[in-house]
């Protein structure tokens, strides 16, 4: 699968396909050079390789028996974000999505201070227990929404645009641009109204209960 997920970023349009290759963020990159070549030299890779080009970044981690994890960081238009999920889909993932980092932020991560510590935590994202969020663009296969028992009709019922693709998956799209999430309450609104999509708002909500680290911990670990 790591292959086919590489061998798949290489194939995409100029801007969004990768063209360095790294062991690691902070290194410097080699040219990918031919692309069945190297994709051919990944069994002998460890960790996943890091992606660059000049507008975007492929960060892939694995660790089994756990499913791989690309997070991609697109600096490109709208129209080619939305192009990338459609292809990207082609690898019928478990779940993708594409937001501005702020909102990602608002979606998935908790900050508490205790005394004059500032703990901050990624939750919500494990989808073996809820669909981790409905965010800009958000791809939701059948088999996840059946999993958590998510209604499509539903989410189709608040979104601006519903895609049918192949494999049973939803390409939605809930506001026109990705910077456009601050303006409106209608994602949040709908993820606190289905029990099976993940609302961070519940998470909040315990918090203020909290102590100490080790209370904020016990906390957050039923929710990472």
């Amino acid at each position: 699968m790591l292959s086919k997920l590489v061998e798949k970023l290489l194939s995409l349009a100029p801007d969004l396909r990768p063209s360095f290759h790294s062991l690691g963020e902070d290194e410097k990159g080699q040219p990918i050079g031919d692309p069945k070549d190297f994709v051919n030299s990944l069994a002998e890779k460890s960790p996943a390789p890091y992606l660059t080009n000049d507008y975007c970044s492929y960060n892939i981690s694995f660790a089994a028996p756990k499913p791989i994890i690309c997070h991609g960081f697109l600096e490109v238009s709208a129209t080619l974000v939305r192009r990338f999920m459609m292809e990207m889909a082609d690898l019928r993932p478990i779940f993708g999505f594409a937001c501005t980092p702020e909102e990602r932020y608002q979606r998935n991560r908790v900050m508490v201070k205790i005394g004059v510590n500032n703990i901050e935590s990624w939750v919500g994202r494990d989808t073996q227990k809820y669909v981790p969020g409905l965010y800009w663009l958000t791809l939701l296969p059948d088999a996840l929404a059946v999993q958590h028992d998510v209604p499509i009709s539903a989410v189709e019922a608040v979104a601006l645009e519903h895609v049918e693709l192949e494999g049973e998956q939803h390409l939605f799209r809930f506001y026109e641009n990705p910077d456009d999430w601050g303006a409106t309450s209608v994602v949040a609104d709908l993820c606190a109204s289905l029990a099976g999509v993940f609302d961070v708002e519940k998470v909040k909500a315990k918090l203020p209960i909290a102590r100490n680290y080790l209370e904020v911990n016990s906390i957050l670990r039923e929710w990472r």
